[in-house]
């Protein structure tokens, strides 16, 4: 996890307040004073560093970056220098005010450059927003209080500690938010939307393993887009992207369970994979992404059909019966496939049940 920037950046931003609560706690005990004042410069400076790193890597390439940047890392330096000042030496007078200025100022740019980011749609930097504003909301309360503008008679130095607390929690949601959505990101193919071959392989892993453990079946169905790489020379690749586009959703509709998965598996081929499923279960569904495709009526004067089809191939077995592995699965499938291609394509050819002897299907779906 420390190799995830944002996530290195909180961790030290969090090490460096533990190392601050210590260091003021443990002051009556510390018999040198200068000793606590360079130990509390150092874990605010660092705390401060560390809060800007982690708005830098947390929100990422957003908009204004460079410009946020020259504005953001000059007040940082002022800041870090003027914590040191502050701590190590007697300077008074404005010195206070012009600390106060020079936080409220870096804390404004952090702040600005999140509301940046959640207005490109970048969706963990609500998370952020919010702990900003409470953590904001702690340092200015217990600023004024120490300096004897708010409630002077009152101790609200803890206000502080609470507004970080919370500040730390919102930002760990928001950085819980932000893998969750790489996550998706990542499992998702960029062009069409669905899974991908990655996200494919581990559901049909999953899968093949439910499959083991309740001895049941499962069904896998490769598609391929008939004729795609002549579309693609005559009509252009735009052309053959956005019927790649089609096709996936046309796929993606015909799965009904939420445990289905569909997934582009590569160039023009498709593949499903069907907990549960068997033999002619399986080839319903396949029916089913044929039919999709023909209703999308995608014009492809250059084909027999005058639109765009698929053919697909079905394979299924039984794993505890069988003693086959997932990739047997899948080449039978793809064996399929190539005999629907030769048979006139535009149709579903089901294989054999893989390595055992067929067993009544379930009620079609």
């Amino acid at each position: 996890m420390l190799r995830d920037p944002p996530f290195g950046w909180y961790a030290t931003s969090m090490f460096s307040l533990v190392g601050l609560t210590l260091v003021e706690s443990r002051t009556p005990a510390i018999a040198w004073p200068r000793a606590v004042s360079v130990a509390e410069a150092v874990c605010l400076a660092l705390y401060y560093i560390a809060l800007t790193g982690f708005c830098r890597s947390f929100l990422g390439s957003s908009g204004g970056r460079q410009l946020f940047d020259a504005l953001t890392i000059p007040v940082l330096a002022a800041n870090v220098a003027l914590i040191f000042i502050e701590k190590l030496t007697r300077w008074n007078g404005y010195g206070y005010v012009v600390d106060e200025v020079l936080q409220a100022a870096l804390l404004a740019l952090l702040f600005a450059r999140g509301y940046v980011a959640r207005g490109q749609g970048f969706t963990p930097a609500r998370f952020y927003l919010v702990a900003f504003v409470l953590g904001a909301v702690g340092i200015g309360i217990n600023d004024l209080n120490v300096h004897h503008v708010l409630l002077p008679r009152l101790n609200l130095t803890r206000a502080f500690d609470a507004g970080i607390a919370l500040e730390a929690l919102l930002f760990a949601l928001a950085l819980a938010d932000r893998n969750r959505a790489l996550s998706a990101l990542i499992a998702l193919d960029g062009l069409t939307g669905i899974a991908n071959r990655r996200s494919f392989d581990g559901a049909l892993a999953r899968a093949w393993d439910r499959s083991r453990r309740s001895h049941s079946a499962i069904g896998v169905l490769m598609i391929d887009v008939d004729h795609f790489k002549k579309y693609n020379d005559s009509h252009g690749h735009q052309a053959g992207d956005e019927i790649l586009r089609r096709v996936a959703q046309a796929v993606q509709a015909a799965v009904l369970r939420p445990d289905d998965v569909a997934a582009r598996y590569g160039g023009e081929e498709f593949a499903i994979v069907l907990p549960l499923a068997e033999g002619e279960a399986s080839r319903v569904v396949g029916e089913r992404v044929r039919h999709n495709v023909r209703g999308l009526a995608i014009p492809y004067p250059e084909a027999p059909t005058g639109i765009v089809t698929v053919s697909v191939g079905v394979a299924s077995t039984r794993p505890h019966e069988s003693g086959v592995e997932p990739k047997e699965l899948l080449t039978s499938a793809d064996q399929a496939l190539y005999q629907a291609k030769r048979e006139g394509r535009d149709r579903v050819v089901l294989a054999p049940l893989l390595g055992a002897r067929s067993i009544p299907d379930p009620a079609l779906r």
